[in-house]
């Protein structure tokens, strides 16, 4: 699937959508990984957890505090993330992202932006699909239609 993006209204709409997207990984056999502001664990099957088969972290928990993401880090960690999970046995990885709180000003987004570059070149060469999610209600549509525009779009 590839580097894909998503718009969507409201964190139960994300939360209960990209589910299925998760879910699609499990049945392939790859490692999903589920990165939100506020993640809720218990909104996620428990065995996934427990086993590992699905990793949760927090923005902050990724990106770091002050949310500004530096791209050649990024990759590293995911590179490593990946590596991890086919040791394991896994065929790659899965990942489900609101990367919303990531773009919401200025320097984030350009930030952002030279990420997104870098999560291309690294999701053609390796199994990693990402999910790119943004909320129309916490971002300007001009800042959304300019996200989706690096992505390809679905629909979940």
């Amino acid at each position: 699937m590839g580097h894909i993006g998503w718009s969507y209204r409201g964190l139960p709409e994300f939360e209960g959508r990209v589910a299925s997207f998760l879910a699609e990984g499990h049945a392939r056999g790859e490692r999903q990984v589920f990165i939100a502001d506020e993640p809720k664990a218990g909104l996620w099957p428990r065995g996934l957890v427990e086993r590992g088969d699905l990793l949760i972290f927090s923005t902050v928990e990724i990106y770091g505090a002050e949310r500004i993401v530096d791209p050649p880090a990024q990759r590293i960690a995911f590179e490593a993330t990946l590596a991890e999970a086919l040791a394991l046995g896994y065929t790659g990885l899965r990942v489900a992202a609101d990367n919303t709180s990531l773009t919401s000003d200025p320097g984030r987004l350009e930030a952002w932006m030279r990420w997104e570059d870098e999560a291309d070149s690294l999701m053609r060469t390796k199994p990693i699909t990402g999910l790119c999610a943004f909320d129309r209600t916490r971002s300007a549509a001009a800042t959304v239609q300019t996200l989706m525009g690096l992505h390809r779009p679905v629909d979940l």
